[in-house]
Order: C-alpha cells, then structure tokens, then sequence
C-alpha cells in the first residue's frame, strides 16, 4: 500500500519536474488528480445512509464474561484490492461472508480459491446506485443485500486473476451462496442524520462479535496508512494529505489483555500493519477510529411469528380501524379486537399495546398506549374501542410505524402470533412521516399490514424481532 502510494505521487509529480516551475493552478490540478486516484481505496462514506438500514438492538448493557475472542483461524488468507476501491466487497465477501461459511460448517475450511467468496464477483453485483464507476468506492448495504439476493461465486469461479479487474459493464455471476440477513449494530453521530450515536461502545461491539465476525468503516489517519508490527495503535491524526479517510475492513475479534480489537485489511501480508492485520485500542477504536459496525448471519430472520405458534386455546386478533389526528400532536386510535379463544378472555389479563416507533430504528420508540380498556370480551366476539394519545415531545423528524401489538412479549401464549400484529403504514406502505411533532401520512382506509417485512422491504424488522426486543426491555 505504502509503496503504491509512493510510487503514484512520483508518477504524477514528474510532469511538474520537467518544467521550470509549476504554477498554483499546475500544482492543485496534480494534487486533484493524486486525491482521485489514493481515494479508490475508500468507502463511499457520505452516500451511506444509516438511517435507511435496520439497526441490531444495543447490547450495551450486556454481561461480558469473555476476555479474548477470535475468529481468525476461520478466516481466509489476507487478501489485496491491489489499486482498486473494492474495500467493502472485500470486507464483506472475502472477509466476513468467508468466515460465516466456514463457522457455519458449510466449508471447512477458507484455505482454497473454492472455499473464497469472490470480492470480485460481489463487486459487480453491486447495484450502480450503490457505488462508483471505475472501482472508486461503494457502500455496505448494496453490497450486504446484493449477497442476500444474488449470493457470492467463490474465488475459483471469479478470481482476482493477476491482480487485474474490470470495473464497468461487468455482470455479476452470483451464486446459491447467499447471505441470510444483515444490521448495522453502531454508528457515531457522523454517520447519522440526527446527529446522534447508536451503539458505539466496547461492549455492544464486544456482544456481537462473539457470534462472528464484524465489518467495519473506518476513518483513517497518517499512523494507520504506515503501521507495522503487533503493537496496538491507540492514537492517530485527523490530517489525511490527501490519502484516503473511510476505509472498510473486517473485525475478527478482541482482547481484553491487549485492551484491544482485532481487524484484519485487505493491502496484503507483506508490507503493512501485523502481516496485514491491527490491534486498535478499545477507546479509540469507539471515539475516533470506526464510524460504522455491521453484523450479518447466513441465517434468514423469520419472517413472521408463525414459529411462535402453541397448542395455547388463547388467541385473539387486533385490527387498526383508523388513527387521526385531533390537533397537531394529539391523535385517536380505533382498534378492534376479536377474541377466537375458546373461552372469554379479559383485556386486564391480555396486554394490548400501541407503538409508535422510528423505521428501522425500533430502539427509538414509545408507547403511547400500554393498556386497552378494561373489556370482557366473549369468545367469538368483537369489540371496538378508542384510544387518545400524545405524540411524546422528543419524538425526532423523521420515518415512523405505528404497531398495534396484542400481548407483545407473549406472556399469554397465543397460539396464532400472526394476527397479534397490526401496523399502521401509508398507502404504499412506506413509513410514516413525522416532522415537527406532528405525523403525517396516515390514510383514512387502512389496510391491513401483519408484517413490515415484504418483497421490496426484505431487511425490515421482524415481528419475532420486535417482540424478542420488548421483552428485553422488560427484563
């Protein structure tokens, strides 16, 4: 890496030297073209939209008892990009979709081209709105999601042949080696809209790391891009010269008595960093170094609560007949519910909950109803009720649901978990909008929505997800 760097500033200094002098103009045209060329080693950064993809829930307050987790012996070899800003491919097919294959036992090893997901390959399934042209640059939903639609061929299949790739016009091969799922488990306040941080503490980092392995953003400094050795690099500058800033790599694991983690590059084994990985100190690494972590599993989530399902005589189903609005903050729910128990069953003994929460933020929610009236309600029968709420004051611009959720940490065991979930979307589907404490977007004809996940919405919460997180919080 170093050495390519070199050798790309004295290319392109030559044509200054053989003149007299370079003029202002002259030299800030070469210093352009430098930035261009050093910056397709990087991640797209700002076309990352963090607030689009669906976060894990903050394990913060999690119980770590592990002192040293590692994941590198399931790991391929280091790879090289070689000149190409094919980072995020890298990190996360040869990287991180490698490594789930061989924990998962699908391969037994990552020692072979055949037992390598191809970066090359993922590269070129990647959606053009989801990177640049010529190799500069992609991001990491495209690529996470195009390994859940299209898979990833292996190494043997499509392979870094001699270094050389084509960037443009190039169809991907795919495969039946897809990834399952994906979430973004932390992000600092850079990465988001509002400015806010979400999980980005050692151990949040540390709770997913213990099922796999990790990818990550980095913002880069003069110290990391010339690092060598085993030591921990623990501090770093904020002054690029013109080399890259965001970068994407692979964690691997952490350890308490060297107080760091483990990430493992793609420049090669020979002339950067600890035979091409690094030690990043813990409270660097979450202050300064990474501005994203994203997990994944070759593991489909459900897509509905139908597991869930009991041999219980319980169940009950919840419909929104409408929600709308009073004044600009104060809204009223109608909802049904219709008991298909077989006995009579009673509201005050059957928690009934009304959710307003941020899209794909579920973290970021509020109960604006915790408790239906007190009903009686006959089997076989229906009753209709009403309900007022707030719009709460924090509640932040952005893309909301609301969730009508009957029972919504299963203490009852209805048998039927499908029909305990009704969510309140627009007409399209897509989320409601909310702006200056007032929502907006609720039709007056609102159609029935069991679950937010769909063809065009594969990467949304789950309703097992939901309930799995309420029951959390509980606890």
């Amino acid at each position: 890496m170093n050495k390519f760097r070199s050798k790309i500033f004295a290319f392109l200094l030559i044509p200054c030297i053989t003149f007299t002098s370079c003029d202002d103009e002259t030299i800030e045209t070469v210093l352009n073209v430098v930035d261009e060329i050093l910056n397709i080693f990087g991640f797209n950064m700002e076309n990352e939209d963090v607030e689009d993809q669906e976060t894990a829930d903050d394990e913060s307050d999690a119980v770590i008892t592990d002192t040293k987790v590692s994941w590198e012996a399931k790991c391929p070899p280091i790879g090289n990009q070689g000149s190409y800003g094919t980072c995020v491919a890298w990190a996360t097919a040869y990287g991180m979709k490698t490594t789930l294959n061989v924990i998962d036992g699908t391969w037994s090893s990552a020692s072979s081209a055949s037992h390598q997901c191809s970066p090359i390959d993922l590269w070129h399934l990647i959606p053009a709105s989801g990177k640049s042209t010529k190799c500069n640059g992609s991001n990491f939903e495209p690529a996470l999601q195009a390994m859940i639609d299209k898979g990833v061929a292996t190494m043997s299949e499509v392979p870094f042949s001699q270094n050389k790739m084509t960037c443009d016009n190039v169809t991907g091969k795919g495969s039946s080696n897809k990834l399952g799922q994906f979430r973004i488990v932390a992000y600092n306040a850079d990465m988001s809209n509002n400015g806010k941080a979400y999980g980005m503490n050692v151990t949040n980092i540390k709770y997913y790391l213990k099922q796999g392995p990790l990818v990550i953003g980095a913002q880069l400094g003069n110290r990391f891009m010339n690092w060598k050795g085993s030591n921990v690099i623990t501090y770093d500058d904020k002054t690029y010269n013109g080399q890259h800033a965001y970068h994407a790599m692979t964690l691997v694991g952490y350890d308490d008595s060297k107080n760091a983690f483990r990430v493992r590059n793609s420049w090669g084994a020979d002339d950067w960093g600890d035979n091409g990985s690094i030690w990043v100190d813990y409270d660097f690494f979450v202050k300064q170094f990474c501005f994203g972590v994203w997990s994944a599993s070759n593991k489909a989530a459900s897509t509905s609560s139908a597991s869930l399902k009991s041999a219980s005589a319980k169940d009950i189903k919840v419909s929104v007949l409408s929600d709308v609005a009073e004044t600009s903050t104060l809204r009223t729910v109608t909802y049904t519910i219709t008991n298909n128990s077989s006995s009579a069953i009673s509201t005050d003994n059957y928690p009934i909950s009304y959710i307003l929460f941020k899209a794909k933020h579920f973290a970021e929610r509020y109960i604006v109803m915790d408790k239906a009236e007190s009903k009686t309600i006959k089997t076989g029968e229906s009753v209709t009720l009403s309900h007022s709420y707030e719009i709460p004051a924090e509640a932040s611009d952005g893309k909301y649901f609301l969730a009508l959720i009957a029972d919504p940490t299963n203490e009852i065991g209805d048998r039927n978990r499908d029909d305990n979930f009704f969510y309140v979307t627009s007409e399209n589907g897509l989320p409601l909008l909310m702006l200056q404490n007032t929502l907006s977007g609720v039709p007056q004809n609102i159609t029935e929505v069991r679950s937010l996940v769909c063809s065009s919405n594969k990467n949304a919460y789950r309703n097992t997800e939901i309930e799995a997180s309420l029951r959390k919080a509980k606890k």
